[in-house]
């Protein structure tokens, strides 16, 4: 089982209500091998709802207690974020998944910081993302491919 952002999958559950098909991803993987998830949905937030975005850290200082999730008008949308990383971690571990697919830029998907900025590849201008379920996931071994 392959676990994938529900997004890059065709499901409009991005923050803006948009979904990101990515139709070369879903072609290479096997349909009944794919788990879509959207770690912010499972928090409990909306679809659309606001923007957000780390403050303070990176997602792993984020499980960590040293860093926030804010959204564009101020609100704390921390706790929404760590439920439904833990939510799906809940789900990877009960469908035995070792391997996903997140989307990049995500506060709650990204892991370009787990490559890219080790290695300083990122493209100008482009700030790398480890977002809070992408941290919880490599925290117990879960192998993540960072989606564009």
């Amino acid at each position: 089982m392959i676990l994938v952002s529900a997004c890059l999958c065709g499901q409009h559950c991005r923050y803006d209500g948009q979904a990101k098909p990515d139709a070369s991803l879903m072609a290479r993987l096997n349909r009944d091998d794919v788990l879509p998830v959207c770690p912010e949905q499972l928090g409990g937030l909306p679809t659309p709802r606001p923007a957000c975005r780390l403050v303070g850290g990176t997602g792993a200082d984020v499980l960590a207690g040293r860093a926030s999730v804010v959204d564009r008008f101020g609100v704390d949308r921390t706790h929404a974020f760590v439920r439904g990383a833990r939510r799906t971690l809940a789900l990877a571990t009960t469908h035995g998944v070792r391997y996903c697919c997140m989307k990049a830029k995500s506060p709650s998907c990204g892991s370009a910081a787990l490559s890219s900025m080790a290695a300083g590849l990122w493209p100008k201008g482009y700030r790398p993302v480890l977002g809070v379920t992408a941290a919880l996931l490599m925290n117990h071994g879960i192998e993540i491919e960072e989606i564009p």
